[in-house]
């Protein structure tokens, strides 16, 4: 605290006014900083905000894609699997018209196999698409080649 000279009526009027003046500009100073630290604060929240918006949208773009490439997959295996019956239907009739049988326990297996994949592709989908909705981070499925296993058993 300053200590100012007294005077008939109170204390020095000049001194009084130079402190005050002084205590106006070291005020004056901590509302420029103030200003400029909130407009900093403002600008960074401002470019988290934008970098946090464009990583949603970039995840949510790629979980579309996802879901859109799934279904294709899913599709081509739909066609696959009617080709493989379609086959199995046509070789039936002819080894029947030759009189020769078929390992139909064969044709089971890879439709067996077919069905797997499917539902794989299903359960990836639906992890896809529940991504789409809910932006936290899907668990990894496990699909066991059963391929690997059927081979073994033989």
């Amino acid at each position: 605290m300053p200590s100012f000279n007294t005077m008939r009526n109170g204390y020095n009027i000049d001194e009084v006014n130079k402190h005050i003046e002084g205590l106006e500009r070291i005020i004056s100073e901590y509302k420029e900083k103030d200003a400029a630290i909130a407009n900093t604060m403002i600008s960074a929240q401002i470019a988290a905000d934008n970098i946090i918006k464009n990583a949603n949208l970039a995840a949510k773009s790629i979980r579309q894609e996802t879901v859109e490439h799934l279904n294709r997959v899913s599709e081509s295996l739909d066609k696959q699997k009617n080709l493989i019956t379609r086959f199995e239907q046509d070789y039936c009739e002819l080894v029947e018209k030759y009189l020769m049988k078929v390992n139909e326990t064969e044709f089971k297996d890879t439709l067996t196999r077919v069905d797997e994949l499917g539902s794989y592709l299903s359960e990836l989908k639906g992890v896809a698409v529940a991504a789409l909705e809910e932006p936290a981070q899907p668990a990894p499925i496990a699909y066991e080649n059963q391929t690997s296993q059927q081979a073994e058993e033989e």
